[in-house]
This record gives structure tokens, sequence and C-alpha cells, in this order.
């Protein structure tokens, strides 16, 4: 049976001017998964969780948690927490 998808990223991007942060990331993570961000400094991860959280706004693309597109939602509407 196949495990529906808790966080979809759709095209996913974040520009900060002409600098492109995050390019067009397509990821589906199932439900009752664990997922890692890897990478070096300033390869979009921060920019990527500051986007699925609420707290940047999305150049491009959408976020769908739990098959509902948050994207334009405030932070407080999303059902999600970031902690550092």
């Amino acid at each position: 049976m196949p495990q529906s998808s808790a966080l979809e990223l759709v095209s996913l991007s974040k520009h900060y001017g002409s600098a492109v942060a995050v390019d067009s990331i397509d990821q589906k993570i199932p439900s009752g998964t664990y997922t890692c961000l890897l990478g070096p400094s300033g390869c979009g991860k921060s920019s990527t969780l500051r986007m699925v959280a609420g707290h940047e706004g999305a150049t491009s693309g959408d976020i769908v948690l739990g098959g509902r597109n948050i994207t334009d939602l405030a932070p407080a509407q999303r059902g999600t927490a970031m902690m550092f």
C-alpha cells in the first residue's frame, strides 16, 4: 500500500535578489519517516525549512502539508514549528 506524503515540496524556489538560494526543489516526504537535509553552508537548507515554517515566502512553487497547500498561510496557521 503506497504511503501518503506528509510534506511535499513542488518546484519550490527562493531567490534573494539575483542570488538563487533554493532552485526548484521537488520532494515528497512520506508520513512516519525521518528526513535530514545535509549540505554545505549556503546551499539552502535553512531557507527551505524557513519556507516550510512560513518564516520566509517562497519565490515560486508550493508547499503541501497533509494534502493541503500551505504556501500562502501565515506561520501560525500552518501547523508547523521550527526549533534551533
